[in-house]
């Protein structure tokens, strides 16, 4: 009789629920998304391509150093490649056009971003919908992309 293969248990990640919060001034606009140690931190300067960063509480991450980085929600979906920069940081750069922009516009409606592979994703963010907070403060990253 062959033998039977290990049981390998995969322990989903947890949905972290996220909570907005925004700052602008004359240099920069930032938007994070933060919910337990957490968090994507949107980063628009003038001149600069818009910055995505996320960042994590929990045991360092190993391996690839790009994964990928997925947004799904009513507004829309995009992916993207994230590169590690260290090992509780993922780094991506949209760039400085309307199509950076509009994915920014998107997230902030609100949805599921996960970091890492969709069978096991090594995060998964549930961003609240961001409301007027949100609109204001996309008027401003808007303001620094012309």
């Amino acid at each position: 009789m062959p033998a039977v293969p290990p049981l390998v248990r995969h322990v989903p990640n947890p949905q972290l629920h996220t909570t907005w919060t925004f700052r602008s001034n004359d240099e920069e606009c930032v938007a994070d998304a933060a919910a337990a140690g957490t968090s994507a931190l949107i980063t628009i300067r003038r001149n600069a391509p818009i910055r995505l960063v996320v960042s994590l509480e929990s045991q360092p991450v190993h391996g690839s150093v790009t994964v990928p980085l997925r947004f799904t929600g009513p507004a829309g979906r995009w992916q993207v490649s994230a590169r590690r920069t260290t090992p509780h940081r993922f780094a991506v750069t949209l760039g400085s056009d309307d199509r950076a922009l509009s994915r920014i516009l998107v997230l902030l409606s609100g949805g599921m971003l996960e970091l890492g592979e969709s069978a096991q994703p090594i995060v998964s963010l549930a961003i609240s919908p961001s409301d007027a907070q949100g609109q204001s403060w996309f008027d401003c990253a808007r303001g620094k992309m012309l």
